[in-house]
């Protein structure tokens, strides 16, 4: 427990780890459908008697492996801004907060190409293009609640006695990181 959260009231405390677990929960009911969608991956893979099926290109991974060292860079840009914030030097915050949201872009349009350039015309194809459409749609998702958070923060909305939303943002966008790297082993490394 931090400083702060020592120095907040009963109800305060109540209420902010009440906010926490619903993060939380969210987190895991949604991990939950990654992990559905990755065990549908290899079932259909199991079909086939070599992998990639006769006929289809392997998957190129350069883009790919360059968005996924981009995503954790992202992931360790927003860490960066919530400390800061945590700690009240707000101006410290915008910058890797901002360079998060540009790679959150960045994986988009990546993931946005790789949907469109997968030329596998069978059940893995539509598996395929399902995981990659679902994970950017999510990423978009959280990409955007981090921008209105970035909003607040410009027009100072937080505190560093009140910045759950920036928390909450932060810890949205490592499960998408920590989703896509499923996606990643399962996709391009297997």
């Amino acid at each position: 427990m931090s400083q702060l959260e020592q120095e907040m009231s009963r109800d305060e405390l109540i209420a902010l780890r009440k906010k926490r677990t619903g993060v939380t929960v969210f987190q895991w009911s949604w991990i939950l459908v990654f992990v559905c969608l990755i065990l549908v991956n290899l079932q259909i893979r199991g079909n086939f008697a070599t992998w990639p099926p006769e006929g289809v290109a392997a998957l190129d991974k350069v883009f790919p492996t360059i968005a996924t060292i981009g995503l954790l860079i992202s992931a360790l840009l927003a860490r960066s801004g919530l400390k800061a914030m945590a700690a009240g030097e707000r101006e410290k915050f915008f910058s890797p907060w901002l360079g998060a949201l540009g790679l959150a872009i960045a994986f988009f349009v990546v993931m946005t190409v790789q949907f469109f350039s997968a030329q596998i015309d069978n059940q893995y194809g539509a598996i395929f293009r399902v995981m990659i459409g679902y994970h950017a749609l999510h990423a978009v998702v959280i990409a955007y609640i981090m921008l209105r958070v970035y909003q607040t923060a410009r027009a100072g909305g937080y505190s560093p006695r009140d910045y759950f939303p920036v928390e909450a943002g932060a810890r949205l966008w490592y499960f998408v990181v920590a989703a896509w790297i499923m996606f990643y082993v399962v996709l391009y490394v297997l």
